[in-house]
């Protein structure tokens, strides 16, 4: 009888006592207001209407870039001249600049570059008007080089590119038509539009030796005199007291009869035009970058929009275009679009909404088995209506629709039914107990307002400092911490106003369920569950708290050895897997584009042959680009940029695909670097970034051609180079004493051998929408070989013709394509990419460190940084480590208040290490390497974790008061609280669970965060429920041993007292 007792006993909830009932306050006007929770649910509803809407959708958060630049360009001038008479200048005025951050520049042929990044939130126009007047007060810049150039770097993202294909391989017919198609998408609303195989035109005028020694001409008078006749020139304006007339000559020539028909010499004996002279030829610049698809003369056209616009938008207005034009076309002409970033924001978000909704028929399947079905479906009505509050708050945050946001959308799935949850139950467990409606649905709110609002605020706490990280990561992954911030208080202003409301009508139809009845046997098996299994399970843990305990312990000792012995490796930010793939070929400098063209076609036959061996068809077109990569131009460059089929679609991937690729490519004669590599999302920067600095260009050379042939050799990484390529051979001319008694200067002699091989920039004419240069020069035939110096003749300041040879004298010496400086500071950077399926960047960058860069600094005395990926990791985890010190400190600020104690935080604080064991054993059982977005996961546990401690102390408190003795308590709360518990972790796990289970390749590297948040909370879960209630037994047994003793002290002392 007595066994049949102790069961009855266990099926009895003890409740703690309860104040007398009272309505009151916002709670209690909601509550009994007929209309006004549904009133303030319109206006959510209707704000995330309106938010929707006008929110952007976009692939990434939009982010400011507080970047400026500065570009000086010296025609014809080499690298070290443009660094010493330029760059170095330049630098010298711009370095102490406020809130400059970084100052990088590049000295290359003809061009300096300087690119400025400010510190983040610096006033742009305020920091580029300051670079306007600091270069402006420059006065030792060279005579003939252009006025510098300051703009604010601006960010543009791409929509798509179209390719126009010409199989006559006409560029003159497709250039014209190229420009009409830019006027008509800039007509309709795209920001932007780039080419690429447009070649910029020059009106070359070639004379020859021959004919300027036989007419006594010189390229600097021929060109003085084109200057001046062939002008659009306005004079003013004449016969102010008549009718006023403007004064103009229009004798701009436009093309090459014009031109040729120039007179040059008339007099009574001789009459001379340009065309007796010489050629007129409109043309290509030298080396003028072009591009081919499939044998056919193309040019791309790439389609942008700035970071503010909307790329769905975007995109209709580029199909509305595509449609119009595509039938007006010219036989044998084709559009073909690529690289549509369009689309591919489009598969992504979908594939996130399609796990979202997923993940909402789980949440609302767990409720109804776990809850009555009318409570249910309003805790239900919740997710649409905080989710409309969300979107209104991000629209006011300035956020957009993306991929970062999105998932923070389906991260808060579970969260947001939390708070509902918690205030549903309460509620419906009263109203089983026979209170009213209105006093169990009011009650119910205002007795979970307290745990509640402080569980949000803790997970506020989580979440709040990864708001603090900083750099190009923050910029990116601020959506998530933004999203669930947002849902945490749309569902505080739900939970507390519109719910309380319609549980009061859905209370009056909650009935006892019948017997037989599904809702009788889901519950009854709740029930049975709680008062038998849990209850037994409780007991036997708060009598073997130290086996509880070691067990908890030796799983987290596990996890460490995990960590410590390198079973889970760290990869900074895991980009999906591209559609595409880059091949850029560097020759050494001075190759002719003969050379480098022959090696590009051979490069492309060999991609050929890679589709048709790995798998034929997946791919959809490649680009040959000749005299140019991604980034430089020049004849001694090359690129092949192709786009596969998507990855879903595929068994090959990337990596495979680029090493068969590199392995059937070849070498050819001076070829200096192939890389080929497939371009990734997120923060800039390569996977290996070692930057030496500190000592002479040679030197740096010499430092990272070790560096680069100690990389080569570890596995998995390839396309290793450096960006200090070796220039062409330099010849440097010296006056001889004849060539300065000549009255020669240096100046005077270099501006004629310019003129003569570079072209003399006579004008620059607009033709449309092109800018041509004129320029008198040598024939080509003349300027490709080195014999024409040994027989050029050269004008005197006196106007005397004599040999090039009497009069200079020649040395060679090697230098450098391109020089660049890091805050003014000559630098070079080893770059490489690593196969993470082969090998861990953050490992080969530790072994480097290790032996090899030491020794360098050592041998060569120089200095190095990691840069790339390694620095956006620094920074990142810096900032991750302030924002871990500053979550505890509210997680623990918060738990203090409500518990009234210093001690009770540090013990419910315990549950997150604890969690943090089943985040880490998540990826470990799942294959996963821990990333950023894991680490962001651990943070937001930790305020998750907390939150149903928060809610089971509570109730144990309340117990406590009502006289119930500590393990009485612990039992007593843990039973009736499972219920909340369990419910609340497993919809925040159910919201994740499709996105656990993703094949796709594109949402690969969201995963991770998901595991973080799902194993941890499934783990803590258990955790919350048994673990801690030992410990907090454990505490409170302490406490009550301590209280005891100091009670004791304190009764000896009185009769120590009494007695004395």
């Amino acid at each position: 009888m007595s066994g049949v007792e102790s069961l009855d006993r266990d099926d009895i909830d003890i409740h703690p006592k309860e104040k007398a009932f009272k309505s009151r306050g916002i709670i209690g006007m909601f509550a009994r207001h007929k209309v006004a929770p549904n009133l303030l649910m319109l206006i959510m509803i209707l704000a995330g209407i309106v938010a929707l809407m006008k929110l952007n959708v976009q692939f990434f958060p939009t982010f400011t870039l507080d970047y400026a630049s500065v570009k000086v360009i010296w025609p014809g001038a080499n690298a070290q001249d443009v660094e010493k008479s330029i760059t170095e200048p330049v630098e010298r005025v711009l370095r102490n600049l406020d809130s400059l951050d970084e100052m990088t520049s590049t000295s290359s042929l003809g061009i300096s570059s300087i690119s400025l990044k400010f510190e983040e939130g610096t006033d742009m126009i305020e920091a580029v008007d300051q670079v306007n007047q600091r270069v402006s007060e420059l006065r030792n810049l060279p005579q003939d080089s252009q006025k510098p150039i300051i703009e604010r770097v601006v960010r543009y993202e791409s929509i798509a590119r179209v390719l126009l294909i010409s199989e006559k391989g006409n560029l003159d017919e497709l250039r014209p038509l190229v420009r009409s198609f830019e006027r008509q998408l800039l007509d309709a609303g795209i920001d932007k539009v780039n080419f690429k195989g447009l070649p910029q035109e020059e009106m070359a005028i070639e004379i020859s030796q021959q004919a300027l020694e036989q007419h006594n001409l010189t390229l600097e008078s021929i060109g003085n005199q084109l200057s001046g006749m062939s002008r659009d020139y306005p004079a003013g304006s004449v016969g102010d007291n008549d009718s006023v007339r403007d004064l103009r000559a229009l004798e701009q020539k436009r093309d090459e009869v014009a031109f040729s028909q120039m007179s040059l010499i008339a007099s009574g004996s001789e009459n001379l035009s340009l065309g007796d002279v010489g050629t007129v030829e409109r043309r290509p610049i030298k080396n003028a970058p072009f591009l081919t698809v499939e044998g056919s003369t193309a040019i791309e056209m790439q389609l942008m929009r700035v970071e503010s616009g909307d790329t769905l938008k975007s995109s209709k207005i580029m199909q509305d275009w595509l449609l119009q034009a595509e039938p007006q076309l010219p036989e044998g002409m084709r559009l073909q679009v690529y690289d549509e970033t369009w689309s591919l924001v489009n598969q992504r978000i979908m594939l996130l909404v399609n796990n979202g909704i997923g993940g909402l028929i789980l949440v609302v399947l767990i409720l109804y088995i776990f809850m009555h079905g009318r409570v249910a479906f309003w805790v239900a009505v919740g997710i649409p209506v905080s989710f409309a509050a969300t979107l209104m708050i991000m629209l006011l945050a300035g956020g957009s629709i993306n991929m970062v946001s999105l998932f923070g959308l389906i991260m808060a799935l579970g969260i947001i039914v939390d708070d509902a949850i918690v205030v549903g139950e309460d509620a419906l467990a009263h109203h089983e107990m026979g209170e009213p409606d209105l006093q169990a649905a009011e009650g119910g709110a205002h007795r979970m307002l307290g745990p509640v609002t402080a569980s949000s605020l803790t997970t506020v706490g989580a979440f709040l400092p990864l708001m603090m990280v900083g750099g190009e990561m923050g910029n990116i992954l601020f959506a998530i911490p933004l999203v669930i911030i947002a849902v945490i208080f749309a569902s505080l202003i739900e939970s507390f106003t519109i719910l309380p409301g319609h549980l009061r009508h859905a209370l009056k139809g909650v009935k006892k369920a019948e017997p037989g009845t599904i809702r009788f046997r889901l519950d009854s098996a709740i029930n049975h569950f709680r008062h038998h299994q849990f209850r037994h399970a409780i007991r036997w843990v708060l009598n073997h708290r130290g086996i509880t305990l070691a067990t908890a312990l030796a799983l987290m000792i596990f996890v460490i050895g995990l960590l410590v012995g390198g079973r889970l490796s760290f990869v900074f930010f895991p980009s999906p897997e591209s559609t595409k793939i880059n091949a850029d070929v560097r020759f050494v400098a001075g190759t002719p584009t003969s050379v480098s063209s022959d090696y590009v076609d051979s490069l492309y036959q060999a991609l050929l042959e890679t589709e048709r061996e790995l798998e034929p068809g997946i791919l959809k077109v490649a680009i040959v680009h000749y005299n140019e990569t991604t980034t430089q131009a020049g004849a001694n460059y090359g690129a092949i940029n192709i786009q596969l089929e998507e990855p879903d679609l595929r068994k090959t991937r990337n990596a495979e695909f680029i090493r068969t690729w590199q392995e059937k490519a070849g070498n050819a004669p001076g070829l200096d670097t192939l890389t080929i590599a497939s371009p990734r999302n997120g923060p800039p920067g390569s996977d290996v970034d070692i930057r030496l600095t500190g000592a002479e260009p040679m030197v740096l050379k010499q430092a990272a051609l070790e560096l680069e042939q100690a990389i080569g050799q570890i596995q998995g990484v390839s396309g290793v180079r450096d960006d200090l390529p070796f220039g062409m051979d330099q010849l440097i001319y010296r006056l001889t004493p004849q060539g300065e008694a000549l009255g020669f200067t240096y100046v005077s002699l270099g501006r004629q051998l310019s003129d003569a091989f570079s072209g003399r920039l006579v004008q620059i004419f607009t033709d449309g929408e092109d800018e041509i240069e004129v320029r008198v020069q040598y024939p080509k035939s003349e300027q490709v070989s080195l014999a024409t110096m040994n027989k050029m003749q050269v004008v005197s300041p006196a106007g005397e013709r004599v040999l090039l040879s009497a009069v200079a004298t020649w040395t060679a010496q090697r230098g450098f394509d391109a020089i660049r400086h890091v805050d003014g500071q000559m630098a070079v950077t080893v770059l490489g990419d690593v196969d993470s399926s082969a090998n861990n960047p953050n490992a080969i960058l530790a072994e480097l460190q290790k032996e090899t860069l030491p020794g360098l600094e050592a041998k060569y005395g120089l200095s190095y940084s990691l840069e790339g990926q390694n620095a956006r990791q620094a920074e990142t985890m810096a900032d991750m480590k302030v924002g871990l010190l500053i979550g505890l400190s509210m997680i623990y600020i918060v738990l203090a208040w409500v518990f009234g104690s210093y001690g009770w935080p540090l013990v419910v604080m315990m549950a997150i290490p604890f969690g943090l064991v089943g985040a880490i054993m998540g990826h470990w059982w799942m294959g996963l390497d821990m990333t950023i977005l894991s680490l962001f996961g651990f943070f937001g546990l930790s305020g998750i974790v907390v939150n149903d401690s928060i809610i089971l102390v509570s109730f144990y408190k309340n117990l406590r008061e009502s006289g119930l003795a500590v393990n009485q308590a612990l039992e007593e709360a843990a039973v009736q609280r499972v219920r909340a518990v369990l419910l609340t972790s497993l919809t925040t796990v159910a919201g994740l669970t499709p996105l656990l289970f993703e094949t796709s390749l594109q949402a690969q590297f969201l995963i991770p965060m998901a595991t973080a948040i799902a194993f941890g909370l499934i783990f803590s879960t258990f955790l919350i429920l048994l673990v801690l209630p030992a410990m907090l037994s454990y505490y409170e047994h302490a406490m009550e041993w301590y209280s005891d003793r100091l009670k004791r002290n304190g009764d000896i002392e009185t009769k120590l007292d009494a007695v004395t």
